[in-house]
């Protein structure tokens, strides 16, 4: 049997809040439990950290190139911080 903890199961992992959320470092850390499978059946305290890994230099290209399905494309925030540099 795989350890409680395995990726492969993460489906067991019940939720019970964010503790961070990090939007500029692609980073989530939640608290929960995974149930105790081999003891007594209470449940196992954790903390679940998730971060989105950068992209792959080699993949970018075809990122581009499977966009050229979208139909439709609305902007949801824009900053001015490069276009209107302060002199």
């Amino acid at each position: 049997m795989s350890h409680w903890a395995a990726p492969e199961t993460l489906r067991n992992f019940k939720f019970e809040r964010i503790l961070r959320e990090d939007s500029l470092n692609h980073l989530v850390v939640f608290l929960g439990s995974f149930p105790d499978l081999e003891g007594d059946g209470s449940d196992i305290q954790a903390i679940l950290r998730l971060e989105k890994t950068a992209f792959n230099p080699a993949q970018i290209p075809s990122i581009f190139n499977a966009l050229s399905g979208i139909e439709k494309v609305r902007l949801e925030q824009s900053t001015d911080i490069v276009r209107n540099p302060v002199l």
